[in-house]
């Protein structure tokens, strides 16, 4: 008689755990970390080249030309939408959401954590490239002027970072897909109204991808596999119901 032993499933025991550390830690760390001093040394290539920020506004002024209501009003509205005051606004929205659903502090310390890291971040870079933003006298329709460095955008990299946190809370959800393609999306429409608005350089939108995912990756590899394990485990784990 043959006698059947079922022993647990390790690997959906993993994913039971919306918390668990991302695989391949020293590569992400590694990948990131050339990331974001590439970043920081374009960047103040840029900024130390008229030339290279003379032949971009070249693009700026190409959309400046082709603004129609319709678009100015996309661009505009995306523009309030992201600024410091609203973007705030859904940070907080959004924390107090997870929270709600999940009922899991480690989650929305989580989201706050890589958006903390990732936007605020980039304020300090900002800093150190010190890039001046395109000339709004120079455009054909100039819509908004904007007084802060240019390199990176602030609002894309908040997107990125918004984007890149809700992503990896829903890991193992099913519409995890539907949700990173509205992301993308996202990141592509606040990227580009940035430069159709002459407020950023097209590199300027392009650094600020590949700083915040890769920041964001690198804020996240530390908190779940150093910080996080150390906080106690009622606030890693979702409680239970009561039934």
């Amino acid at each position: 008689m043959t006698v059947l032993i079922s022993m647990p499933d390790v690997s959906t025991a993993r994913r039971a755990d919306p918390l668990r550390p991302l695989a391949h830690p020293v590569s992400l760390v590694i990948a990131s970390v050339v990331a974001l001093c590439a970043v920081v040394g374009f960047g103040l290539f840029v900024a130390g080249s008229s030339g290279w920020s003379t032949s971009e506004l070249g693009v700026d002024q190409w959309l400046s030309l082709r603004h129609s209501p319709v678009l100015d009003g996309i661009a505009l509205t995306i523009a309030w939408l992201f600024d410091p005051a609203m973007a705030g606004v859904i940070v907080l929205v959004s924390a107090a959401v997870v929270g709600i659903v999940t009922r899991n502090p480690g989650r929305v310390l989580t989201l706050l954590g890589m958006i903390a890291v990732a936007w605020g971040g980039s304020e300090v870079l900002k800093r150190i490239v010190h890039l001046p933003r395109p000339d709004a006298t120079l455009l054909a329709h100039p819509l908004l002027t904007e007084h802060s460095f240019s390199y990176p955008s602030g609002h894309t990299c908040f997107v990125v970072a918004l984007g890149a946190a809700v992503i990896f809370l829903v890991r193992d959800h099913r519409y995890r897909p539907v949700i990173t393609a509205v992301a993308i999306l996202a990141t592509v429409l606040v990227a580009v109204s940035r430069v159709y608005l002459g407020v950023h350089y097209p590199t300027d939108v392009a650094a600020s991808i590949v700083y915040s995912v890769a920041a964001s990756i690198l804020a996240l590899v530390v908190w779940l596999r150093y910080v996080l394990p150390h906080f106690p485990a009622a606030l890693r784990e979702r409680p239970s119901r009561q039934v």
